[in-house]
């Protein structure tokens, strides 16, 4: 008799692909069926088959407790009887075998090392009858003597997909209740329910005192940034964008290198499309479907890609020659010493070595202007090379780039102009990949050559001892994406315009990176705010013709989906026309419906519409609103932005009970239905309705305005009801016990409504005291400086913290609740999972509460996703869920907001900051509607000054509002480069706001000085 390894205890059904060999892989609950090692499924359907010449193939197993079944009555006789649906076709040919028992330990078949292989003690053909089988068979008393009996099904006619379910064995006679089958867990009791949360998430996280005190001190020894050496081995996981907005992805890694190439027109999954093996005893996505780690569910998280194991499609490079001495290749292996610093949008490689008089200094960015959409979408990326002499004599040089395609049948263009000199490979349609064109150029003059078979330029120097020159190398694309072709025919117009434009996009790119950089605030926290809006320089963004759109991720979940996106900050802050252009053209253009709704995947599924994404529609109106200039995005929205408030508003009166809250069937982003009164939907609608009410004022519909705010009054009250006196729960519909949800869990966006609220100024929406107590439980029973042992026991879900890695678990149970039923839903493998969205999301809410003990936990949140991606480990700017460069980790920017404090409404000309981290000496970037800057501030006993400084574009105000924390305010003077203004200081809840009698604009380069004394 063979023998088979252990199975993973508790899962409903086991299976086996034909070649596994000893591990017994585990699944939910159901029947499912594996063709050709392969597992099949359908969503919630359990569906089969595999066509194979005409022959559909497939096989698949069940489990059965018998605890308590004598043998002598099985052997009188089972039923085993199920559903069956056939698509197509005839179910000819289904067989089902009996191949054995097994207790606890191993399970004991008549012959074979696998399942797949094992001889049947009995086998019997099934014989459906409409929709329905039974089967009668007797099986021997002796082979009962264990705990569970395994059946295999299968089929070797020809038919098409086949559905089976509710598979049950009940014996023939009528001597014993129906078997069930064996559960997915064993049933726990409270101990094993709630104990093992309390067991397995510590209340103490022991966190290092130098950590917490790097938290907030910019400079501290553990003040991480974004930086990579050779030293440390930290250069190869760098993958940082370098290409414009929505032009495709182009990445650099740590050394200099360029990789990933995804400029060509194939969308692609992931920024590297991988699979990787699925860890042993793990359970994979969709209740154990998926056999590996998939590009959507963590593989480049669990293996992050590098050049050396996924060499790229395009041959690029670029080299030092000392003349009369050696060359040196901008990698690695070319320096003795390679330092990367990363201050996203520019990349910088340090290049040093004692054999080379020259050191060199790289400047890697595609232009990328904040507010300046035109010139930040270009198909171009700037590779801008540093010399510098370091010796005492003259040195001769050469600098060499190259670029080719290799098996593309490229057709070489020769181009010159603008000063710069360059070439451009003409390539043909290939697969999925456009015609179109690629090129290289130097700014400056330069020599063609061939490097290694590849198209090259070199570029000759002689450098006096001390001298430095800059050599700007220009990669640019031309292959039909719609963010630049209207504007560039070919690669060699884009050369024309960025080099004829370069001191410009050059120098205004530099300096939003220094602006960004140039802050007291400390720089991981700079960095992890900022490193998510990489992800606008990926192939997640697009454009079709002039309407903007993005995935949930590279390549993966279409529709700018609204859920996802709802959480995301940093590209309206500092790109707000796009999230314009997403309210007005696709949710209120083309895809809202007569009632109001906006479906959550716009460009796919035009009727469904999803409760949380429904609202974040709504919040993100008043937030573009806010970023605008003017009125003119309201007035010209509001009908639809009325709408949709009314479609939310509506939902409500359609419940069981019209009283500010949500109930019903109601899609998340969790991917299901949720039924009953869930807390953070309910959140999230008070903040809605808010946002409804502040914008109803400001367009003058009274009648609406009242509407919104006596139902947000109800609902601030009733939302109470959640509460468990310690944190939020989701009151269950009892006419939906077996549907998914978290009931009385703990999850980690059941205040997500007051997040939004900080980010656009609505205010307290309901209980302080409450709101905090339920983010201190969300730290207590979800927070782990190690997800590894969390993981060794609950075992399904996708990989986006592993081993090592500190994060906040989605939902846990440390009071019990969680049915046996809901376990069986494949989404539950969400709630044990870590996603860094949800975490920006929370982190900037405890960051906000402006409570001391809350801001050190939103910060170590923070700084634990900034950990888990740091370069040693991980690529510092691919924050991962459901594919790469995911658009959710963009709320990571609603933290860089909470820490200054700001708030902004532009038609109002209202600007404000209230800093949390030392404002006796605060520093730090700012964005408005139509320019950016800096603001500035400082504290003594008898004054605070502050500046506002604008870098770039205009800000227009008509107030500024300040907290001069505990400063009787006698004086206040203000002025515009030494020219006093007229400002009345008044008083306000949180400080002071200066009201200008006549509106202000300072223009770039003008600073706006406060002083109060």
């Amino acid at each position: 008799m063979a023998r088979m390894k252990k199975c993973l205890w508790g899962m409903c059904l086991l299976l086996i692909s034909a070649a596994a060999a000893q591990a017994v892989p585990a699944t939910d609950s159901g029947t499912y069926f594996v063709a050709n090692g392969t597992p099949q499924v359908n969503e919630t359907l359990i569906r089969s088959g595999k066509n194979n010449n005409g022959r559909i193939e497939f096989s698949g197993y069940a489990t059965f407790d018998l605890s308590g079944i004598a043998g002598a009555a099985a052997e009188r006789g089972i039923l085993l009887s199920g559903n069956l649906k056939v698509f197509q076709g005839k179910p000819a040919g289904l067989t089902v075998d009996f191949l054995g028992t097994y207790g606890e330990g191993d399970l004991t078949v008549t012959s074979g090392a696998e399942w797949g292989a094992a001889e049947a003690v009995v086998s019997r053909s099934v014989s459906p009858k409409e929709n329905s089988f039974t089967v009668q068979m007797g099986l021997p008393a002796d082979e009962l003597v264990s705990r569970f009996a395994v059946f295999r099904f299968s089929n070797q006619m020809q038919a098409s997909q086949w559905d089976l379910a509710s598979i049950t064995l009940s014996l023939a006679d009528g001597a014993a209740a129906r078997v069930a089958q064996k559960s997915e867990e064993p049933a726990r009791s409270a101990m094993e329910t709630a104990e093992l949360y309390h067991k397995m998430v510590p209340a103490e996280k022991e966190l290092d005192p130098d950590w917490v005190a790097s938290l907030t001190e910019r400079g501290h020894p553990l003040d991480a940034a974004i930086r990579g050496s050779k030293a440390e081995d930290s250069l190869k996981y760098i993958g940082m964008p370098v290409g414009g907005i929505a032009c495709g992805s182009l990445v650099m890694d740590g050394a200099g290198r360029l990789y990933a190439w995804d400029i060509f027109g194939a969308q692609p999954k992931g920024i590297i499309n991988q699979d990787v093996a699925l860890p042993e005893g793990y359970v994979g996505f969709k209740n154990g479907l998926r056999k590996t780690i998939r590009i959507h569910d963590g593989a480049n998280f669990m293996n992050p890609p590098t050049v050396e194991k996924f060499p790229p499609p395009v041959t690029s490079g670029f080299a030092l020659k000392i003349q009369g001495g050696s060359e040196f290749a901008m990698d690695a292996a070319g320096w003795e010493t390679v330092e990367f610093e990363g201050q996203w949008p520019v990349g910088n490689v340090a290049y040093n070595d004692s054999k080379s008089p020259v050191r060199v200094q790289l400047a890697a960015f595609s232009p990328f202007i904040p507010l300046n959409v035109e010139d930040s979408k270009l198909p171009a990326t700037v590779m801008a090379f540093t010399l510098t002499n370091g010796s005492s004599k003259p040195v001769s040089v050469a600098f060499d780039g190259w670029l080719d395609v290799p098996g593309r049948d490229a057709k070489l263009q020769s181009a010159s102009f603008n000063g710069a000199t360059g070439f451009s490979l003409d390539l043909p349609k290939a697969g999925g990949q456009k015609a179109g064109s690629l090129g290289l150029t130097v700014i400056g003059d330069a020599e063609p050559i061939k490097k290694d078979g590849a198209n090259g330029l070199r570029v000759s120097a002689e450098l006096a001892p001390g001298e430095s020159r800059e050599i700007p190398f220009l990669i640019t694309w031309r292959f039909n994406h719609d963010a630049y072709t209207k504007k560039f025919n070919n690669a060699a117009a884009v050369a024309s315009y960025v080099s004829g434009n370069f001191e410009r996009l050059s120098s205004q790119t530099r300096r939003w990176a220094d602006t960004w950089n140039d802050t007291s605030l400390p720089q991981w926290f700079m960095d992890r705010a900022m490193a998510p809006a990489s992800t606008m320089q990926t192939a997640n963004l697009q454009f079709a013709g002039d309407r903007f759109w993005g995935w949930e991720g590279i390549g993966a979940g279409p529709g700018t989906c609204t859920h996802v996106w709802a959480y995301a900050q940093a590209m309206a802050r500092l790109f707000p026309s796009l999230e314009r252009n997403l309210r007005e053209v696709t949710d209120f253009g083309l895809y809202q419906m007569e009632d109001g709704g906006v479906p959550f995947r716009p460009s796919k599924d035009k009727t469904k519409v999803a409760i949380d994404g429904q609202c974040g529609t709504v919040l993100r109106s008043y937030r573009e609103h806010q970023m605008s200039a003017d009125d003119g995005f309201l007035k010209r929205n509001w009908p639809s932005i009325k709408k949709a408030v009314n479609y939310l508003i509506e939902f409500d009166k359609n419940d069981d009970a019209y009283d500010g809250l949500l109930d019903g069937e109601q899609h998340n982003t969790l991917d299901a239905e949720w039924y009953g009164k869930v807390h953070v939907l309910c959140s999230l609608y008070l903040a809605a309705l808010r946002a409804g009410e502040e914008m109803a004022i400001d367009i003058g519909d009274a009648a609406f305005e009242t509407l919104c705010r006596d139902t947000y009054a109800m609902g601030s009250k009733n939302i109470e009801k959640l509460y468990n006196g310690e944190y939020y729960v989701q009151i269950e519909d009892p006419n939906h016990p077996d549907a998914i949800g978290v009931g009385p869990g703990v999850y980690i966006d059941q205040v997500y409504g007051q997040f939004w609220a900080n980010q656009v100024g609505l205010g307290r929406l309901y209980n302080a005291e409450h709101i905090r107590s339920a983010l201190n439980a969300i730290w207590k029973y979800n927070y782990l400086t190690d997800v590894g042992p969390f993981r060794e026991v609950f075992k399904k879900g996708r990989f986006y913290a592993w081993k090592g890695d500190g994060g906040v678990i989605m939902c846990s149970w440390p009071n019990g609740g969680i049915t046996e039923k809901q376990r069986e839903f494949w989404t539950f493998g969400y709630f044990n999972e870590v996603m860094s969205g949800f975490e920006h999301q929370v982190a900037a809410h405890m960051i906000a509460e402006r409570d001391p003990e809350l801001l050190t936990k939103g910060l170590a949140i923070m700084r634990t996703v900034h950990d888990r991606y740091a370069p040693a480990k991980r690529n510092p700017y691919n924050e991962i869920e459901f594919s790469d460069f995911y658009a959710r980790a963009m709320a990571s920017y609603g933290s860089f907001l909470a820490a200054c404090g700001f708030e902004y409404n532009g038609p109002e000309g209202m600007i404000g900051f209230d800093p949390l981290l030392h404002p006796e000496n605060f520093r730090a970037p700012f964005t408005a509607a139509e320019g950016w800057g800096t603001f500035s501030q400082t504290l003594g006993p008898n004054e605070m000054k502050a500046e506002l400084a604008v870098n770039w574009g205009r800000l227009k105000l008509q107030s500024i509002r300040l907290n001069p924390v505990g400063l009787e305010v006698g004086t206040a003077a203000v002025s515009v480069d030494g020219t006093p203004l007229n400002a009345q200081p008044v008083k306000t809840q949180n400080g002071i706001s200066l009201e200008f009698k006549t509106p202000v604009t300072l223009a770039a380069n003008q600073t706006l000085t406060v002083v109060l004394r």
